[in-house]
Protein backbone atom coordinates (compact mmCIF):
# COMPACT_ATOMS: atom_id res chain seq x y z
CA UNK A 1 0.00 0.00 0.00
CA UNK A 2 1.15 3.54 -0.98
CA UNK A 3 2.01 6.72 1.59
CA UNK A 4 -1.02 8.20 -0.36
CA UNK A 5 -3.42 5.31 0.09
CA UNK A 6 -2.43 4.84 4.07
CA UNK A 7 -2.72 8.95 4.48
CA UNK A 8 -5.89 8.82 3.74
CA UNK A 9 -7.31 6.38 6.00
CA UNK A 10 -5.01 7.40 8.68
CA UNK A 11 -4.59 11.06 10.92
CA UNK A 12 -0.99 13.22 10.01
CA UNK A 13 -0.51 13.03 13.76
CA UNK A 14 -0.43 8.81 13.78
CA UNK A 15 1.45 9.06 10.55
CA UNK A 16 4.13 11.31 12.25
CA UNK A 17 4.26 8.66 15.29
CA UNK A 18 4.54 5.96 13.51
CA UNK A 19 7.55 7.45 11.04
CA UNK A 20 9.10 8.28 14.49
CA UNK A 21 9.44 4.73 15.41
CA UNK A 22 10.18 2.91 12.45
CA UNK A 23 13.61 1.70 11.69
CA UNK A 24 14.98 3.60 9.14
CA UNK A 25 18.32 1.81 7.96
CA UNK A 26 16.51 -2.38 7.97
CA UNK A 27 18.80 -4.63 5.33
CA UNK A 28 16.51 -5.03 2.34
CA UNK A 29 16.39 -9.07 3.11
CA UNK A 30 14.67 -8.36 6.28
CA UNK A 31 11.44 -9.89 6.77
CA UNK A 32 9.60 -7.56 8.42
CA UNK A 33 6.37 -8.04 9.57
CA UNK A 34 4.88 -4.28 9.68
CA UNK A 35 1.83 -2.73 8.37
CA UNK A 36 2.40 -2.90 5.31
CA UNK A 37 2.15 -6.54 5.46
CA UNK A 38 -0.44 -7.03 8.21
CA UNK A 39 -3.09 -4.96 5.80
CA UNK A 40 -1.92 -7.25 2.72
CA UNK A 41 -2.54 -10.06 5.11
CA UNK A 42 -6.35 -9.78 6.12
CA UNK A 43 -7.83 -12.05 4.40
CA UNK A 44 -5.42 -14.64 5.01
CA UNK A 45 -5.52 -13.94 8.99
CA UNK A 46 -8.99 -13.95 8.46
CA UNK A 47 -9.35 -17.37 7.15
CA UNK A 48 -6.94 -19.14 9.80
CA UNK A 49 -8.21 -17.10 12.81
CA UNK A 50 -11.77 -18.36 11.77
CA UNK A 51 -10.18 -21.96 12.42
CA UNK A 52 -11.07 -21.53 15.96
CA UNK A 53 -14.90 -22.47 15.25
CA UNK A 54 -15.18 -26.32 14.43
CA UNK A 55 -17.60 -25.93 11.24
CA UNK A 56 -14.45 -24.46 9.73
CA UNK A 57 -12.01 -27.11 10.91
CA UNK A 58 -14.76 -29.61 9.68
CA UNK A 59 -15.05 -27.49 6.46
CA UNK A 60 -11.12 -27.58 5.84
CA UNK A 61 -10.72 -30.85 6.21
CA UNK A 62 -13.66 -31.86 4.24
CA UNK A 63 -13.03 -29.12 1.01
CA UNK A 64 -10.16 -26.47 1.52
CA UNK A 65 -11.13 -25.13 -1.73
CA UNK A 66 -14.61 -23.77 -0.79
CA UNK A 67 -13.15 -22.70 2.74
CA UNK A 68 -10.41 -20.61 0.89
CA UNK A 69 -13.54 -19.23 -1.30
CA UNK A 70 -15.37 -17.88 1.48
CA UNK A 71 -12.77 -15.61 2.64
CA UNK A 72 -11.83 -14.56 -1.02
CA UNK A 73 -8.25 -15.82 -1.22
CA UNK A 74 -6.38 -15.06 -4.12
CA UNK A 75 -5.12 -17.68 -6.37
CA UNK A 76 -1.67 -17.06 -5.07
CA UNK A 77 -2.68 -17.07 -1.38
CA UNK A 78 -4.57 -20.07 -2.10
CA UNK A 79 -1.33 -21.47 -3.50
CA UNK A 80 0.80 -20.79 -0.37
CA UNK A 81 -2.16 -22.63 1.71
CA UNK A 82 -1.91 -25.75 -0.69
CA UNK A 83 1.69 -25.63 -0.41
CA UNK A 84 1.67 -25.19 3.34
CA UNK A 85 4.42 -22.73 2.35
CA UNK A 86 4.99 -21.24 5.52
CA UNK A 87 7.46 -18.79 5.04
CA UNK A 88 5.22 -17.31 1.63
CA UNK A 89 2.33 -17.37 4.04
CA UNK A 90 4.23 -15.04 6.90
CA UNK A 91 5.71 -12.71 4.13
CA UNK A 92 1.95 -12.57 2.57
CA UNK A 93 0.98 -11.09 6.35
CA UNK A 94 -0.28 -13.82 8.04
CA UNK A 95 0.42 -13.43 11.66
CA UNK A 96 2.31 -16.70 13.21
CA UNK A 97 -0.54 -16.39 16.32
CA UNK A 98 -2.64 -17.26 13.20
CA UNK A 99 -0.63 -19.38 11.21
CA UNK A 100 -0.67 -22.12 14.66
CA UNK A 101 -4.24 -22.35 13.74
CA UNK A 102 -3.61 -23.45 10.03
CA UNK A 103 -0.78 -25.70 11.09
CA UNK A 104 -3.22 -27.26 13.78
CA UNK A 105 -5.50 -28.26 11.31
CA UNK A 106 -3.10 -29.19 8.47
CA UNK A 107 -1.33 -31.37 11.16
CA UNK A 108 1.91 -29.74 10.77
CA UNK A 109 4.45 -29.38 13.64
CA UNK A 110 5.29 -26.10 14.74
CA UNK A 111 9.12 -27.45 14.24
CA UNK A 112 8.43 -28.00 10.62
CA UNK A 113 7.31 -23.94 10.37
CA UNK A 114 10.65 -23.31 12.36
CA UNK A 115 12.97 -25.21 9.66
CA UNK A 116 11.09 -23.90 6.68
CA UNK A 117 11.31 -20.62 7.63
CA UNK A 118 15.30 -21.07 8.99
CA UNK A 119 15.73 -22.53 5.69
CA UNK A 120 14.70 -19.81 3.80
CA UNK A 121 17.01 -17.52 5.00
Amino acid sequence: MSSTETSSELTDDYLRRLAAVQPADLPPELDLFDEATARRGLRLNKAAYSLKDAHQRELFARDEEAWMEQFGLTDDERELVRRRDWIGLWRGGMSIYVMVKLSGVTKTPLPEIGRQMRESG
